[in-house]
């Protein structure tokens, strides 16, 4: 089950979360939603101005021709009713008919790709295109006589007004077209506009909702970094509580060892010798010999386990004599039960150790020294102790078989490094397989224990 303040944590976590879930896919959404808008857009200005453009060109280009044309029959009739030569009327003649077929296929051109506004203009259109094509028709049988006599007053009162009247026409369905060309600009740029406006509105508002999820965000952090420190600070103080935990614990083991051996040594051992003294007494006396030679034996036996078992608890000489006498022995017992060659070299004077690190150099040899006979296979074990430069230091070198560090961590090193953790000491492991283990440990001494050390140096 989780925590208290986990499970409390959850909803506002959830919420939190939630929100900038939200924010952030509305502003992603809002994006999409302009792109899309705005390529939608542009995609119908750019349609519009390419359809637009083309018509545009397509009725000029038409309305054009028929205004050539107009003027080219208007020229030969003219040149017809007015051209001296005799043989020029026949030509002239052939010429505008010709500009007037040319003429009706412009305007049915110019029809196709007309817009409904100019309907009505073009019928006029044809009104006055037809009116002025009836008007021409019979002077083109006219003799020379005729055309002498009649051509130029025809030309002047009938045929230029009306001509004056379809040119006139034309000029107003040009105007129209090029009308209809500036509303088709017009309505790009208010498509143009509208979007302009949709996106400086889209902006501001992402903008708003970003600054929004910004400072949500960074009040967030800050309560988060406010809430790390916080268990940060917990942590901490649980790591130096459970430090201190773990030194009095080892203290409290020390002291129970100490006082487990001064029991046995002082109440069993003595007990022991006690029986073995009487036991000599009725040696003495000859009465059931045999079986008092088995008791004795027996309890010289237990007198010897009983030592061993409170120099394992506790050596007596680590109190009495001090740390290096301790070791020594130490490494007379390890290669007794082992066969394990351990030399130990150290200066012989005793240094003035507190008891805590008399103790704890103790146990890491000891230590050492199980996990080379346990786990190394080594033959051949040196340990080197020396105050220097205001330090302990210790060398614990093995031939044995090595370990990857990196992998294999038992709970005998993890003690060994616990116990000089707690007196703020270093401790190094040098290994690798086939290759042997060396620990190298520095302890800091007090002061009152380097200052012989330095004088003697």
């Amino acid at each position: 089950m989780l925590p208290v303040a986990s499970r409390l944590g959850q909803p506002i976590l959830r919420g939190a979360r939630l929100m900038m879930l939200g924010g952030f896919g509305g502003m992603l959404a809002l994006l999409v939603f302009l792109g899309i808008s705005s390529v939608n857009v542009l995609i119908r200005v750019g349609h519009l101005d390419a359809e637009s453009t083309r018509l545009f060109i397509a009725r000029d280009d038409s309305l054009e021709a028929v205004r050539q044309s107009a003027y080219q029959v208007s020229s030969r009739v003219r040149d017809y009713l007015l051209d001296p030569h005799p043989t020029a009327p026949a030509r002239h003649r052939e010429e505008a008919q010709e500009a007037w077929r040319k003429n009706e296929a412009a305007l049915s051109a110019y029809r196709e790709v007309s817009s409904p506004e100019a309907a009505s203009l073009l019928r006029t259109l044809d009104t006055e295109l037809a009116e002025y094509w009836t008007a021409v028709t019979p002077c083109l049988t006219w003799n020379d006589e005729q055309r002498q006599r009649m051509g130029y007053t025809h030309l002047a009162e009938n045929l230029v007004p009306i001509r004056e009247r379809f040119l006139s026409t034309l000029d107003q369905i040009r105007v129209l077209d090029q009308q209809q060309l500036r509303k088709t600009i017009q309505r790009s740029a208010a498509l143009i506009s509208s979007l302009q406006e949709r996106l400086v509105t889209t902006i501001v508002v992402i903008l708003l909702v970003g600054f929004g999820l910004a400072g949500f965000s960074l009040l967030y952090l800050i309560r988060l970094e406010n809430t790390a420190r916080s268990r940060f600070e917990d942590l901490l103080s649980a790591h130096v509580e459970m430090e201190k935990l773990s030194q009095r614990i080892l203290e409290v083991q020390e002291e129970e060892r100490r006082k487990i051996a001064r029991e046995l040594h002082d109440e069993v051992s003595q007990t022991l010798g006690a029986i073995l003294v009487d036991l000599g007494h009725i040696e003495a006396t000859g009465a059931q010999a045999r079986h008092l030679e088995a008791v004795k034996r027996l309890t010289e036996r237990a007198i010897v386990n009983v030592r061993n078992l409170c120099l394992l608890l506790r050596p007596s000489m680590l109190d009495d004599l001090g740390l290096i006498p301790a070791l020594h022995w130490q490494a007379r017992e390890t290669m007794r039960r082992t066969g394990i060659q351990v030399s130990v070299m150290a200066d012989e004077s005793e240094l003035e150790l507190p008891d805590s690190h008399r103790t704890a150099v103790y146990r890491v040899v000891q230590e050492a020294l199980a996990n080379a006979a346990r786990h190394s296979g080594a033959t051949q074990v040196h340990i080197l102790v020396r105050p220097q430069n205001g330090k302990l230091q210790i060398v614990i070198e093995d031939n044995g078989c090595g370990f990857d560090p990196r992998h294999t961590r038992g709970l005998g090193l993890l003690g060994m490094q616990e116990r000089v953790s707690h007196l703020n000491g270093e401790f190094h492991i040098e290994t690798s397989p086939g290759k042997g283990t060396i620990l190298r440990i520095e302890l800091p001494l007090p002061v009152a224990a380097r200052l012989p050390v330095e004088t003697n140096a």
